[in-house]
């Protein structure tokens, strides 16, 4: 999930726009490609998919060719994606976070959603893989939107954080994990956390104080615009 490297897209910056303007992109030439009914428009739509991967390369520290061969390889509708993260406490308030293999960075446990699971059968089955830990969720936190918070990535995904007790189990290293780890909110290892990260975090240490809190979402920020749709044809 997300970037490879220790890159933050700050909200606003080129680095930013450039993602998303590479992500949409890539969104309308999969949609382009599922409805095309001619080599020519295949074509264009396939050229637009290689500019994407290339927009995607100036801002992600992957080669391009291994972004250009995850384009190519994937063109389904594009839609984002759901991820779980699980802000798990023990009972000295401390929080467990893991170290990844794949960027060395540390996170909350969370992971992908599987085809027919609930998310929070999810939110709990990812602390288990990466963890050995066995936890009861003790609430829902919110949905973040990981182009708004640091992530960015090949995919546009949606994260789903859920709030856990520690029940039983000794955190240990899994295939998945460098390390992993309770921290306490003085000891957090903030410069090696993963970009996306942070606000969640930080959040759920609020939460954890204030257990009234409303689940966090990102405010909207589009705008009404008149599309076809809306088009009427008078006789």
């Amino acid at each position: 999930m997300g970037t490879n490297d220790r890159r933050i897209m700050e909200e606003g910056s080129p680095e930013e726009t450039i993602l998303h303007v590479a992500g949409k992109l890539r969104a309308l030439s999969n949609n382009g490609l599922r409805f095309a009914d001619n080599p020519y428009q295949t074509e264009t739509f396939e050229e637009m998919l290689a500019l994407c991967a290339e927009l995607t390369a100036l801002v992600d520290a992957r080669p391009l060719p291994k972004i250009q061969r995850h384009f190519f390889d994937d063109r389904r509708y594009v839609s984002p994606y759901t991820v779980v993260d699980t802000a798990v406490f023990d009972d000295a308030g401390r929080i467990l976070l893991i170290q990844r293999t794949d960027n060395g960075l540390w996170a909350l446990p969370g992971g992908w959603c599987e085809v027919n699971e609930l998310p929070a059968d999810g939110a709990v089955r990812e602390v288990w893989e990466e963890t050995g830990c066995r936890v009861a969720l003790s609430g829902f936190l919110g949905m973040f939107d990981n182009n708004y918070h640091g992530g960015g990535g090949l995919h546009h995904l949606y994260c789903l954080l859920f709030a856990a007790r520690h029940v039983e189990g000794t955190p240990i290293v899994t295939r998945e994990t460098l390390d992993v780890g309770w921290f306490a909110p003085q000891d957090l290892p903030w410069d090696d956390l993963h970009a996306a990260h942070p606000t969640r975090i930080r959040f759920a240490f609020e939460w954890q104080e204030d257990p009234s809190l409303r689940p966090f979402y990102d405010q909207p920020r589009w705008q009404p615009q008149s599309t076809w749709q809306h088009s009427t044809h008078q006789e």
